[in-house]
This record gives C-alpha cells, structure tokens and sequence, in this order.
C-alpha cells in the first residue's frame, strides 16, 4: 500500500480528494493518459460507505464501457429483473424491465465496499497514487501556478502541490468548504436512512418500491442482496422531512413493523449492524461545480438522482465530464475559475434534461398545499394504469430507473395516458 511522503511535498498533477467511483473513475482515465495522478482516501480499504447498494441500467452501461473486465465483477452481483410496487396494503403491480439480446442485465445488486474496492484497485494498476488513510485539511497557498494542499495521517500533515484537485469527497465536501464555495440548497436535499436485515422472506431478483403517501416526494425500497438479505431503507425531500418532522429511522422501524405485507415477511428477519442515515445532494442542490483550480465530481457537485436518489451513475459521469475539462486546461496550462467554468456548462448541459426533469417533478410533489393530494392522485392513477398495462408498468419502471427519458414522461401523450388510461 502507497504511503504519503513523509517531511517533504508531493507534486502531482492532478490531486483526487476521495476515493469512491468518481474519483477512482477520474483517476482510471487520467492516468491512462499519462496524467500524474495522487488519490487520497481518508478511509482503509473496504470501508463501507451508505449506500441503496443498487446499479442501475446507466451504471452498467458506463461501466462496460470503461474496460477494466467489470463483466467479471458484475457476475458476483444479483441480477435485477424488474420492480415490485406495492401501496399501503400490498402488492399493486410488477414490470419486467426487457433486457436486450446480448447486453448487460437491466440493473444489479452489489455492495458498495466490493464496488469501490474494485474500482480503486484499477485505478492503481492504471498508474494512480492512491493513499488511504489521508484526510485533506485545508489549501494553504498557491506556488508555481499550483495550489499547495494539507492533508494528514496518523496524526502527521503531509503536503501535496497539485495544478488541479479533484473533489471527490461527498455531500460534505472538505474541498468545497475549504475553495470557500461549498453552497447548498437545502431544501432540495434529499435524507435517507438503511439497514440490512436478514431472513426477509420472499426475496425476488426484483426491487421492491413502497411510496409513502403521507411523506412525498418519498418512498421505501427493499433491494435484495441475496435471496435472503436485503438492504431496506427510506428516503425523503429534506424540506418535507423539516416542515412534517419526520425523524427517518423512527419512520423506517415504524414502516416496517406496520405494513401488512412486509411485516408478515420480516417476522423472523433481523438486522444486522446499526440503521444508518445520510443527506443527499440532489440534482440542483450544489451551487457551483468549480473554482480556481479545483472541479467538484459526484455527491460533491450534487450529482444525485432526485427521483430515485441513486448517485453512482452521476459520479462517474461527472468524472468522465471533468476528465475532458482537465485535459484541455493541463494542455493550455489554464486553471482560472473562468476556464474551469466550463466543467459546470458541460455538466448541466448533459445533466439538465434527465436529472432536470427528475427534479421539476419532486418540486411539485413537494409542494406545501397542492402537492400531497395531487401526489396521492397521481400515484392512484399510476398504480391502475400498471396494473391494466404492462407496456405501461414497464415504461413507469424505465422512468423511475432512468433506463427511459423523463423529459418523455411530461410530454402531452404520456400525461394524457396517466390521466385518461
């Protein structure tokens, strides 16, 4: 394992601030490049991040695409066929998502420690420095059209200059904070909360959804792992959670114990390890993307799904973003605000259209008066339309997932189906 250099500074090009797959990502393809690259990871190899455990369809793709041989990491995950719906008394319909002759599954469970291990193990061996066990601290000057950076282990502060940095370090970003342009939108955050549960009785290669009429935009997840373990969790707009006061987990124990349908299959079911909870940035709730000198990726630039609140998909797509940014300001040796600029055009450019949608749509569900009864509605109207289409069911399914455009889903023809059948 590579250690930081101990009493004297490392210079690198490029400095990635965290290791999770945007990072390791950006590092994968810079570093094929010929592009000298350090990665610093606070935590030891293994750590187990929060996280739905879910890849879906877009992930797949992407990293198929990567060649770094995922088609043998893919096979330890649990093929995902489609998803379960189920409202307050159970199940309402089910849409088998068609998988296409010769291409990657529609989705897969995986943990997320083996997905990062996996990921920051190519990274390696494409040529990254890759620390674990350091912390990024603070910026503390510029020298040589280069920031100087601190970052520590053990107790012991090690100094990294670096033309660009990369922050790759999640919805609290130390790298934002300390670029002095880590703003929020908070009330378009999302919150929530997960534990792992075994001996879950009726366990399928589906994911199973449960929205929460009385909390929307929100809904519970049970994501298979195996045929015996599954991640089970909630999550919730934060200004919902803040206006209703709703405490996650208090609301998860409850929702399970009570659903009738669930709580028959989690009689003998136990949790293993705490129920942990987590906010997370939304599309729309990170202000600016980028800075003198530095690029934020992932949780780090709010790259999240808002309506199905997955983020691996988005990290590794901002990383692909950033990597094209990166090049072209080593090659003219511009790392001015205005040039970096372009990485926040190029992101929502690229973004706006799906993730943008997404969000318009939890906006409105979200709306203090009108939007928990015309969410109640609507959800109606979706659940009998599944029920007596299964093209219908399965275009929902691919809306939900991102497999389908959600821009489609507002045109006039797909509302006038919702509505009218």
């Amino acid at each position: 394992m590579t250690q930081p250099s101990r009493n004297r500074t490392t210079n690198t090009d490029v400095l990635i601030v965290g290791g999770g797959p945007a990072g390791s990502v950006a590092g994968i393809l810079l570093a094929r490049e010929g592009i000298e690259v350090t990665i610093l990871e606070k935590n030891a190899p293994g750590h187990r991040k929060i996280c739905g455990d879910l890849l879906g369809s877009r992930s797949l793709h992407f990293l198929d695409g990567l060649q770094i041989d995922w088609t043998t990491k893919q096979a330890e995950g649990l093929p995902i066929e489609g998803i379960q719906v189920y409202d307050e008394k159970g199940l309402k319909s089910v849409a088998y998502l068609e998988k296409r002759p010769g291409k990657e599954p529609v989705g897969i469970t995986l943990r997320r420690d083996r997905l990062d291990r996996f990921l920051q193990e190519k990274a390696e061996s494409s040529g990254c420095r890759l620390l674990y066990g350091v912390k990024f601290r603070e910026f503390v000057g510029r020298e040589e059209a280069a920031l100087m950076c601190r970052a520590s282990a053990d107790g012991v502060d090690h100094l990294f200059r670096a033309k660009l940095v990369l922050g790759a370090d999640g919805v609290q970003s130390s790298t934002a904070r300390a670029a002095g342009l880590f703003e929020r939108r908070p009330e378009v955050m999302l919150l929530a909360v997960r534990g792992y549960y075994r001996n879950v009785q009726g366990l399928r290669n589906t994911i199973e959804l449960y929205p929460l009429l009385n909390l929307q935009p929100g809904y519970a997840w049970v994501i298979p792992l195996n045929r015996d373990v599954a991640n089970i969790g909630l999550g919730v707009r934060a200004d919902v959670c803040s206006r209703d006061r709703v405490r996650l987990q208090q609301e998860l124990v409850r929702f399970v114990s009570e659903h009738p349908d669930l709580a028959r299959r989690m009689e003998e079911a136990r949790r293993e390890g705490p129920m942990q909870g987590w906010p997370l940035t939304a599309y729309g709730s990170v202000q600016r993307l980028s800075g003198s000198h530095v690029l934020f990726l992932g949780d780090a630039g709010g790259f999240i799904d808002p309506l199905s609140g997955e983020g691996i998909f988005g990290a590794m797509q901002s990383a692909w973003i950033a990597v094209d940014v990166v090049r072209e300001a080593l090659h003219r040796g511009t790392f001015t605000a205005g040039f970096l600029a372009t990485y926040d055009q190029r992101c929502r450019r690229f973004f706006k259209g799906d993730f943008g949608s997404a969000a318009r749509v939890t906006s409105f569900l979200a709306h203090p008066t009108l939007g928990k009864p015309l969410a109640m509605w609507a959800l109606k109207q979706v659940e009998k339309n599944c029920v007596l289409d299964q093209d219908y069911a399965r275009m929902i399914a691919g809306f939900f997932t991102g497999m389908y455009p959600r821009k489609r889903f507002l045109q006039p023809k797909w509302l006038a189906r919702t509505i009218f059948g």
